[in-house]
């Protein structure tokens, strides 16, 4: 009997340890999906500018979050197409507001998790414009996710990742820019947007009018 107690005391540890060490990995897992939610994911498209160089003359506010002092900024790339309700969207049209402009699709992870932030401040500021261009997404996923989260702001489709070219746009979705009310770009975010990110370039661009 004495070599079978300390074999149970033995087995109770290992038990114990294993219990610790799949717990730990749990909580890492926990924590690395937590921070993808709002990071950028892949569409497998090109890359046009992912630092913020290109004569953008972006200055780095935080992690991912891009400002360009007025006189820094350049005219927005042309951007236009059919909306997902078919009807025709010209970027220029926008001109004298500020313009928020999301880069996203239906099958993103971070673009679901920015959406409700982005709907609500839409909502919040309708002075401001605020548009969606749709990447390499199909027209049902892509109507079924902004009937979803209720997203009533137009979204230009871009079925092959075409219109982001001459835009600085990350390696992956979503991207998001701000323009002044002078069409040229005036603040880039890339992976998921918060609200209290954007609200920010919002206030400053408000108060250069």
């Amino acid at each position: 009997m004495t070599g079978i107690a300390p074999m149970r005391r033995t087995r109770r540890a290992w038990s114990a340890r294993r219990v610790r060490r799949a717990g730990r990995i749990a909580l890492a897992a926990v924590a690395l999906a937590a921070a993808g939610l709002l990071a950028a994911c892949s569409p497998g498209a090109n890359s046009v500018d992912a630092t913020g160089g290109g004569g953008y003359g972006f200055v780095q506010q935080a992690a991912g979050q891009d400002f360009a002092a007025p006189g820094n900024r350049h005219p927005a790339p042309p951007l236009s197409g059919k909306t997902l309700d078919g009807t025709s969207l010209d970027l220029s049209s926008y001109r004298g507001k500020i313009v928020v402009i999301n880069f996203w699709a239906s099958w993103c992870a971070p673009c679901r998790a920015e959406t409700p932030g982005l709907v609500q401040l839409a909502k919040d500021n309708p002075t401001v414009a605020f548009l969606g261009v749709n990447e390499k997404d199909t027209v049902s996923g892509a109507k079924a996710f902004t009937q979803d989260f209720g997203r009533s702001y137009p979204s230009i489709v871009d079925k092959l990742g075409t219109l982001a070219a001459g835009w600085p746009v990350a390696p992956g979705l979503p991207s998001t820019f701000v323009l002044d009310q002078n069409g040229r770009i005036a603040a880039r975010f890339t992976g998921g947007v918060l609200p209290d990110d954007l609200k920010p370039a919002l206030s400053r661009l408000q108060a250069e009018a």
